[in-house]
């Protein structure tokens, strides 16, 4: 299995709530449509005490994430017309875009937990998480086809953690000097 996972920041004329709506409602669906995609999530970083400076710093709103079998389903979602839909349609929302290719590996099984974190590390620190998926960065850039400029963050890693409390968050990641966006996940099946 193999995931898109692109880093958004939202255009400087939409509020972030414009942003999450458009992003959920309207752009969704669309990316539900694509050939091959087999499963996709929107994780919208929240303002809460559990996100930190360096992802602050950031300006990052979102993190969509694509999953397909290989790289040949991925490239046929990538040449689809629902993918030019896409395109066309982030020019309304999307103020800046990174995608990573990554494979994702789960390290601690598990759906569990109340919230979640996307960590931007090398290496995730030892603690208790109630499910921790890791993705292996294969590569990183613009996104392929999109006129939408360019976010040049460079990552080492990507952890998506899941804690069974907030409290529990913000106890676990504290310490950390690396970006930590808490997420709010939107589970989007394929249709």
């Amino acid at each position: 299995m193999i995931a898109a996972i692109s880093l958004m920041r939202r255009s400087d004329s939409i509020d972030i709530h414009r942003f999450r709506r458009h992003w959920l409602d309207i752009h969704g669906p669309l990316v539900q449509s694509f050939p091959g995609l087999r499963s996709y999530v929107q994780c919208h970083v929240l303002d809460c005490a559990g996100t930190n400076a360096a992802a602050r710093a950031l300006r990052i709103d979102g993190f969509p994430i694509l999953f397909f079998d290989n790289d040949s389903d991925r490239r046929l979602a990538h040449e689809s017309p629902p993918m030019a839909a896409c395109n066309i349609d982030s020019r309304l929302f999307i103020g800046a875009v990174s995608r990573a290719m990554t494979v994702p590996t789960e390290v601690v099984p598990g759906p569990g937990g109340l919230v979640s974190a996307i960590v931007l590390t090398a290496q995730f620190p030892a603690v208790r998480v109630a499910g921790l998926t890791r993705y292996d960065v294969l590569e990183q850039g613009p996104a392929p086809a999109s006129t939408i400029p360019h976010l040049p963050v460079v990552v080492p890693g990507i952890y998506h953690a899941r804690f069974d409390s907030m409290v529990a968050l913000e106890a676990a990641l504290a310490g950390i000097a690396d970006p930590v966006f808490v997420v709010e996940e939107h589970w989007l099946p394929p249709t």
